[in-house]
């Protein structure tokens, strides 16, 4: 696979502010997939699927095994699928399934979800294992992959909710190891005065990045799609967790219209040694962090300035960064030679 290096520039929106005499609310669901009807994620989303290449049969690590057969699969068919912006994630089926055509079935299901993931939480995960059998979903975060099994995938599809299933478990399987003990984060999730669901009150260091994404990201990106009474109580509720995942998910505009956008542009793309980063507006000691996205470890911190701010990657090796800068947000993918 190319490697890549991602840069997400972070913004804040401005969201509703809550009121330190608000009174917090209970949990709005109890989890943010099953126990509500709202369609998070529609057939007509644009979808970046391509196509779906068969690579071969391999032995792999296969946690999850609902059949007792171990950690281990021997003769695991292999796919990969490969996306509209260049990237591919490989799909692991359980030798269980007993034939090429009947793994692809459940390859050829998981496909358009994958597509319809943000493309940077998409080209984040590393695999994705499929078992022949019937159990609830799950994700590996350090080891960036999670697990999906038959009977619950055509379950999900019969009641729409796949979709908002893999976008669920890939948010822990791609920037949560990340971000789960990052200041940012849990100052935000501290200062907000609940927790959207019950799953994510009961299990905060876990849970509540991918329960929260889920309605973040529809209200970021498809602003009215939830109902208004929904829209009203998370920015009553989790106005600070909204802001801090507008870093990963918003467009460059305001959510006020009196606010003018705040423009970046990052060139060359792609680079082999130096990329340039324009910021229109930047706040005095703003910094440009540069992350390596295999552990998060911070490996370049420049002084931000307005306009142009050169980076510097020669000596990095090649592979996959993260750069973040407050106030500003756009995911560009930066393929280093």
């Amino acid at each position: 696979m190319t490697h890549k290096v991602f840069v997400i520039i972070a913004m804040t929106l401005l969201f509703t502010t809550w009121s330190s005499q608000s009174i917090a609310q209970d949990p709005l669901f109890p989890n943010s997939v099953v126990s509500n009807d709202i369609d998070f994620i529609t057939d007509d989303d644009p979808d970046a699927f391509e196509s779906l290449v068969f690579v071969g049969l391999d032995n792999k690590e296969m946690p999850g095994d609902p059949s007792g057969g171990g950690l281990f699969d021997t003769n695991t068919f292999v796919f990969e699928s490969r996306f509209t912006d260049g990237g591919a994630v490989e799909i692991w089926c359980h030798s269980t399934f007993g034939s090429q055509a009947a793994a692809r079935e459940y390859a050829d299901k998981l496909c358009p979800r994958l597509g319809k993931l943000p493309g940077f939480q998409r080209n984040l995960l590393d695999h994705v294992v499929i078992h022949n059998g019937d159990d609830g979903a799950f994700a590996e975060i350090e080891g960036q992959f999670f697990i999906l099994y038959s009977d619950n995938m055509d379950k999900r599809i019969s009641t729409h909710d796949l979709e908002e299933t893999v976008f669920h478990e890939s948010v822990h399987a791609s920037y949560q190891f990340m971000y789960q003990n990052d200041v940012t984060w849990l100052d935000a999730q501290s200062q907000d005065p609940t927790f959207v669901t019950d799953y994510a009150q009961q299990n905060p260091a876990i849970e509540d990045i991918a329960e929260s994404a889920l309605f973040a990201y529809t209200l970021i990106t498809h602003p009215g799609r939830l109902s208004q009474n929904v829209e009203d109580w998370l920015q009553a509720n989790i106005p600070n967790r909204l802001e801090w995942f507008g870093m990963l998910y918003s467009s460059v505009t305001s959510t006020h219209d009196a606010q003018p956008s705040i423009e970046i542009y990052t060139y060359p793309n792609p680079t082999q040694e130096k990329c340039t980063v324009f910021l229109e507006n930047v706040s005095l000691g703003e910094k440009i962090d540069v992350h390596q996205l295999n552990d998060g470890r911070l490996v370049k911190s420049i002084e931000a300035r307005q306009g142009d701010n050169v980076i510097d990657l020669t000596g990095l090796a090649n592979g996959s960064y993260f750069l973040s800068v407050r106030g500003y947000s756009k995911a560009i993918v930066i393929k280093q030679r």
